[in-house]
Formats: structure tokens, C-alpha cells, sequence
């Protein structure tokens, strides 16, 4: 009998674990301190993280969180979104993204997004109101959006900018870290994405009103400042909680080292894949705002109309080495696959944010439907994630299986 092939997981960060991270673990449970701020031992891990992070994406602060979702929450509070408050997001996006705009009370709006699958900078203006507080920026799929065209916008209409990198960590836009164009820049160390502690998230910013006020709104709601916390007025809030454990910082700060090599190895792979798939009939690519900033985490085409992508993905999910989708079926990344959104769902039996009436007036709706330009682009795409370790005999397994799924459909 053949031996079936082993193939690797989709999990980019996690297939990079070595005894670094081990090591990293053991010193903070030999040292008893695995809370940021005092132990009976000395904690250092999570502000060695920040400080690392600091230096890595070229900002003046950075906060490290206990999640992603964290990461967003803690943003919009420091950017005063709250009742009253319209908060621009793409169609393709995290449920988490649209949930942070609910949990602040807010209204998500929801705006088209490109053949680039990110966010259509032409809809972008038109979305935006006199009620609109925040624009969020998804770079979805390892890539980044046209951040020129965005900000461009952000600028002209005075809107504050927060780019959600969660799926992008790394990524770059002619030559400069996403997460550095908006006002607050965020990324996840969720166990799906580029490099990973399981959970936890992280927050970059220039500036430090903004900083304070996060740093304030994810822990009690003050400051801490030289091993105390300090009611400063100025920054005085409800915190949330949302510290990064020691643990968690032990191996984000491990990770965040390896994040160049983990990417170089998804783009070299991907750059073969897609050479030894160019010339495929039926087969168009993403087009990519830039594609020497994507991270390569997965590869994203189009066919034709909506029923060959899914004879596309029927063959090659029967190869049962690796998975495919279509992004119209690609779970609560799309907007219309979030049932909470779709019925809005209150936060509370009050009916909020919904019924309170700071939003009154404003009527959106979030059905299918709803953006119908993404809708017609998530039949048709396809989406198939590059393992971080992928072997050169892989890929070419890889891209044998999809060239055959391709023309067979």
C-alpha cells in the first residue's frame, strides 16, 4: 500500500517552534513571574516584546495585548468610538473587526472591496458621513491594500484610520510596514497567523496620547507607572483586562524574531508555485496592490464565474493533502456569512447599539446584497493557503494538483 503523503499545516508560526521558544517558556516559570508587571521574580518578557516590536515595525510605542480582538477593542476606545459613531469596515474582514465596532456601541458600515480583495478606496468616500468616526482597514490574505489611495481619503475627509494587519503580520506597502500608515496599527498572535503565542495581540502607534490612552483602556483603566498605578486625568478610563500574560510574551517576543524567515520561505514557495502556474487557462490571480510587500500566506485567483470555482474546489479538497474555498463559503470573514451582523443582534436586552438613540437615523443593513461588487468577486474566488515549510517536492505536488483542478473544471 502507498504511504499517503504528509503534508504540512497551515499554521505558519507554529511550524517554526524550536527550543527558543521552550527555553523562553521555562525561564518565565523558573523565575515565578509570569504577570507583566511584578512576580516573586523579575518579568521582563512582554516589555522586551514591545520593545522588539518597537524596533521592528519603526514606531515610538507598542502595547502587547492579551488577543487580536483585544488589540481592536482597546484601539477604538482610545479613539473615542462610542454611541453616535459610524465606523467604516471592508465586506472582506474577521468577525472580530465588525464585533469590536458593536461591543464600542458604534454602527459598522460596510464598504466594497476591490479585485485586490482589499478595500476599494472609490467606495471608501463615498461611505463616509458626517457620522463617520473611524475608517478600518483589513489587510486580508497575507496582502495590503492600496494604503496611498486610503490614507489619501482619510486625509481629505479628517477621519482617523485603524489598520487591522491581523492577517498581514509583516506585510509591507512600497517599503514601509503595514500598520504605520493609519493611527493605530494592529496584529494577532493567534495560532492561525504569520508568527504565533497561541493568543495575544499587539498595538503600534507614533502617537502617545493615543498610546496612553490604550495602555490605560487594557489594563484597570489607570497607569502604571515605575511599579505603580497612577489616576493620571488626562487618560482615566474603565480598563478591559486585556494584559499580555509573561508566557504569552516569552514566546511572541521568540516569534517575532523568526517573522522575516517564516515569510521569506511562504514567498519563495509562492513565487515557484505561481511560475509553474501562470500559464494556466482559467486561472486569473488576485491582483495585488503590492506584490513585493504580500506575505505569501495564500494563494488567491479567480475563475471564471461562480460554478467552476467550486468544481475548482471540490478537486482539490479530493486530493486530501490540503483544503481549498471559495470566499463566498469562506466562514465569518464575510459579511454576509456573520449571522450576529446579518440579524443584528443586540448586545443586551436593551437592544444596543441598535436602538440607542445617538443612532438613531441610521439605517444599515448587512444581508447579501448589501455590497454587491465584493459579492460578485467572492463567487469566483478561490483561496488556498501556503504552508510555511513547504518543500520544493511539495510545491510541485502543489501546483500539479491545482493546474489539474483548474482544467478539469
Amino acid at each position: 500500500m502507498k504511504k499517503r503523503q504528509t503534508w504540512p499545516r497551515e499554521f505558519p508560526g507554529v511550524n517554526w517552534y524550536d527550543r527558543q521558544e521552550e527555553q523562553a517558556v521555562l525561564s518565565v516559570l523558573r523565575s515565578k513571574a509570569p504577570f507583566r508587571y511584578y512576580g516573586v521574580g523579575q518579568p521582563r518578557f512582554v516589555a522586551a516584546f514591545e520593545e522588539e516590536a518597537k524596533k521592528h515595525y519603526g514606531t515610538r510605542h507598542a502595547l502587547a495585548v492579551n488577543s487580536g480582538t483585544g488589540a481592536l477593542m482597546t484601539a477604538m476606545t482610545a479613539l473615542g468610538v462610542g454611541p453616535g459613531s459610524e465606523v467604516i469596515v471592508p465586506a472582506f474582514l474577521w468577525v472580530s473587526t465588525v464585533g469590536a465596532v458593536v461591543h464600542a456601541n458604534a454602527v459598522p458600515v460596510l464598504c466594497e472591496v476591490d479585485d485586490s480583495l482589499s478595500m476599494d478606496p472609490v467606495d471608501l468616500d463615498r461611505k463616509i458621513t458626517p457620522r463617520t468616526r473611524l475608517i478600518v482597514v483589513v489587510h486580508m490574505a497575507g496582502a495590503p491594500c492600496d494604503m496611498k489611495q486610503i490614507m489619501a481619503v482619510a486625509r481629505k475627509r479628517h477621519i482617523p484610520v485603524l489598520e487591522d494587519c491581523a492577517q498581514a503580520n509583516g506585510a509591507t506597502f512600497e517599503g514601509k510596514s503595514v500598520g504605520t500608515f493609519g493611527h493605530i496599527g494592529l496584529f494577532s498572535l493567534q495560532i492561525n497567523k504569520n508568527i504565533t503565542a497561541g493568543e495575544g495581540g499587539l498595538l503600534i502607534t507614533d502617537d502617545e496620547g493615543l498610546y496612553l490612552k490604550m495602555l490605560a483602556a487594557h489594563d484597570v483603566g489607570a497607569l502604571w507607572r515605575d511599579g505603580s498605578l497612577v489616576a493620571d486625568p488626562r487618560y482615566l478610563t474603565w480598563g478591559s483586562g486585556r494584559r499580555m500574560a509573561e508566557l504569552i510574551g516569552a514566546v511572541a517576543g521568540v516569534q517575532l524574531k523568526k517573522l522575516g524567515r517564516v515569510i521569506g520561505h511562504m514567498r519563495a514557495s509562492k513565487k515557484r508555485l505561481k511560475a509553474m502556474l501562470d500559464d494556466t487557462p482559467g486561472l486569473a490571480w488576485r491582483r495585488l496592490n503590492d506584490p513585493a510587500g504580500d506575505t505569501a500566506s495564500a494563494l488567491v485567483f479567480y475563475a471564471i464565474d461562480r460554478a467552476r470555482a467550486a468544481r475548482i474546489v471540490v478537486a482539490i479538497r479530493e486530493s486530501q493533502l490540503f483544503g481549498a474555498s471559495r470566499l463566498a463559503e469562506f466562514g465569518m470573514h464575510i459579511y454576509y456569512n456573520i449571522p450576529q451582523l446579518v440579524q443584528k443582534a443586540p448586545l443586551s436586552p436593551a437592544g444596543n447599539p441598535w436602538s440607542l438613540p445617538q443612532n438613531a437615523g441610521i439605517v444599515r443593513e448587512y444581508g447579501k446584497g448589501a455590497c454587491p461588487a465584493s459579492d460578485a468577486l467572492f463567487e469566483r474566488a478561490v483561496t488556498v493557503g501556503i504552508p510555511s515549510t513547504l518543500t520544493r517536492p511539495q510545491e510541485k505536488i502543489m501546483a500539479g494538483i491545482l493546474r489539474g483542478a483548474v482544467l478539469q473544471a
